[in-house]
């Protein structure tokens, strides 16, 4: 029990609540609002496994990086607590999992799997090389609704590439910011990011403007689906979140001022995104 809790830890299992709203609004989306419970449990648990997959797999990748960090090197695997051997048992049982329920789901699902998993694989590696590593990210992010869509049709849409594009410049914004708590850490050790490179009062400009982009996104979805006002009510509380957001945690003298509260902000900016999507399309 006490290496399961450690797991869950280590993967955060409950920070799939920032990206599962958004692969129902992509499952709603696709069935037209009719709420299917076999669907909605099968994008929830490929989304489960995949995230798992995920976390775990850049835990193993960055566990030298994350044990000279301060910042990191308290988390389960950096500080001992949980073996390396348990973290690479995770890594290989939730990929055949998530395959193998892909391959249930539909012909596409399965034979797009292993590009999803390759692409975590390979994320953890960018901040090595290049400051674009958040877009990766963001980018991974961004399939949420693209997956709920497939898992319904089988297929791909164009206008829900639009919000995962929205959801891909709000995330790799939030990521952005993110980061400029290692600037030290990434200045010493060569690591790669926009605060790294540019500083970290201009990484919050930079990632201000992809939040307002992704905001004109979002808003041209709603036109694009058809969706009532209900959808874009949670888009003017959205860019409401955004905006406290800022006030609250903006740099002062280029030195980071991240309240604890600045991740929170962001896990109900997707609630309210997709929920009032989700009830708009219902």
């Amino acid at each position: 029990m006490n290496k399961i809790l450690l797991i869950s830890k280590s993967v955060k299992i409950h920070e799939t609540l920032f990206s599962l709203p958004f692969a129902y609004f992509g499952c709603l989306m696709a069935s037209e609002g009719l709420i299917n419970i076999a669907d909605i449990g099968l994008v929830s648990l490929a989304l489960f496994l995949v995230r798992t997959f995920g976390m775990a797999i850049n835990r193993y990748i960055d566990y030298d990086i994350d044990k000279l960090n301060i910042r990191t090197k308290f988390r389960p695997l950096a500080s001992g607590a949980l073996s390396k051997k348990s973290i690479l048992g995770v890594i290989v049982i939730s990929s055949i999992l998530f395959m193998s329920l892909c391959f249930y789901i539909n012909q596409f699902a399965f034979y797009t799997s292993p590009l999803v998993l390759l692409l975590m694989f390979f994320y953890p590696f960018t901040k090595r090389f290049t400051i674009f590593c958040s877009f990766v990210l963001g980018f991974i992010l961004s399939i949420a609704p693209v997956g709920g869509w497939v898992v319904v049709n089988g297929s791909m849409n164009f206008n829900i590439y639009i919000f995962s594009l929205a959801i891909m410049l709000w995330a790799s914004s939030f990521d952005m910011i993110y980061h400029t708590q290692d600037y030290d850490f990434q200045k010493k050790h060569d690591l790669q990011s926009f605060g790294s490179k540019f500083g970290i009062t201009n990484t919050f400009y930079i990632a201000a403007a992809l939040d307002v982009f992704s905001m004109i996104l979002f808003i041209l979805c709603g036109y694009l689906f058809n969706l009532n006002f209900l959808y874009f009510l949670g888009c003017i509380l959205g860019f409401g979140i955004h905006i406290v957001k800022y006030l609250r945690n903006w740099p002062k003298s280029d030195k980071i001022n991240l309240k604890p509260e600045f991740f929170r902000w962001n896990t109900v900016f997707s609630l309210l995104i997709s929920s009032f999507g989700i009830i708009s399309i219902i």
